[in-house]
């Protein structure tokens, strides 16, 4: 489930043509709009040269990204998920007391090819590391392709703290190619509609539900999913299953079939980190969510820690049952709660729309 690592030549590969990305995209039942179109020219120019894709959610830029990242060699590459990427740079300054400058100077600067979905700022402590790091990186010769939902100079768009990211800002204005993807389509809501039916749930025939948001009783398929005669268990948190320095642990239930059970309090409403979420996500990749609460009843903590579990089993592509009294909901609704409503709303709507297989 983890992303996976691969190890560096020593040589950047030039990106594929748009020919490539054209044949490639075919290939999986994919035809590009016009503003992917463009943006895919404007991809192909860069040739050797860094890549900040941005644009609106849903316009395509990471399945856009990701179809030049598929056909690049898989010894020259590696895609990495920015919680993930700066998590292990902190633990790798962590352990290395007093050889910062070293940690920094050598932390994935031997991979050629880097590939960053949602590239994001938020939080100054995180937009510090990437001032020290990306020149570095770019300066050894790593090609970095990213995606945001921002352009550069909006990273860190709070005013009270936003000059911390000058410094990114300005490595990305010159060490990268910036290229906008436009257009009002937002692709991930094409993908299923409203009212979809819910056969792989066991739904009743005409059940105008998302086939993995459910707010009506359960079919018998999902409730036989949910065994419910499995036994709860104290599940440690931590990566590979090695637990967390201090012992914590979530409470949950997995299932015979390997489906993770587990409530939405327990993961959301308490203290639990994106790291820990990386962990849970390599015990199954199959989850029931139980007791999602409508937007009113929301804590913002208990929001972003969602906006937080939404781009983990996104990125790791997890398949998803939610379960909640209310209807899914919009960015409008989740706005003064959450930040990047619309992006988060976005990916929970194509999780929702996945089938459970």
């Amino acid at each position: 489930m983890m992303p996976r690592l691969f190890r560096s030549t020593g040589m950047t590969p030039a990106l594929p043509d748009a020919a490539a990305v054209h044949r490639h995209a075919a290939a999986g039942g994919k035809i590009l709009d016009e503003d992917q179109c463009q943006a895919l020219r404007d991809l192909a120019s860069a040739g050797q040269g860094s890549i900040y894709l941005w644009g609106a959610v849903g316009r395509g830029k990471s399945w856009l990204l990701e179809e030049y990242f598929a056909l690049l060699p898989e010894h020259s590459r590696q895609r990495v998920h920015l919680h993930t990427f700066l998590s292990g740079l902190q633990s790798a300054l962590a352990d290395a007391p007093g050889k910062a400058e070293q940690v920094i100077a050598s932390y994935r600067t031997d991979r050629r090819v880097l590939l960053f979905d949602e590239f994001l700022l938020h939080d100054v402590a995180d937009a510090h590391l990437l001032n020290r790091w990306l020149p570095r990186a770019l300066a050894a010769g790593v090609r970095i392709l990213a995606t945001s939902n921002y352009p550069p100079q909006r990273l860190l768009p709070d005013p009270l703290f936003h000059e911390a990211a000058l410094p990114v800002i300005r490595a990305i204005e010159s060490g990268f190619h910036v290229i906008e993807l436009g257009g009002t389509r937002d692709h991930r809501l094409s993908a299923a509609p409203d009212g979809v039916q819910g056969r792989a749930q066991g739904l009743a025939p005409g059940s105008t539900v998302r086939p993995g948001w459910i707010t009506e009783p359960l079919g018998p398929s999902v409730a036989c999913l949910r065994d419910e005669t499995a036994a709860e268990t104290e599940i440690p948190l931590g990566r590979s299953g090695h637990g967390s320095p201090g012992g914590r642990s979530l409470r949950a239930r997995l299932t015979g079939d390997g489906v993770f059970v587990v409530a939405f309090s327990r993961l959301c409403e308490e203290p639990l980190s994106a790291q820990d979420y990386l962990g849970l996500v390599g015990r199954a990749g199959r989850w029931i969510i139980t007791g999602v609460p409508g937007v009113e009843r929301l804590e913002r903590e208990s929001a972003q820690r969602w906006a937080h579990l939404v781009d983990v089993l996104y990125d790791e592509r997890v398949d998803v049952i939610f379960e909640s009294e209310c209807p899914l909901p919009s960015g409008e609704e989740l706005a003064v709660r959450l930040r990047d409503a619309e992006r988060f709303v976005s990916r929970l709507r194509h999780l929702a729309e996945r089938p459970f297989a």
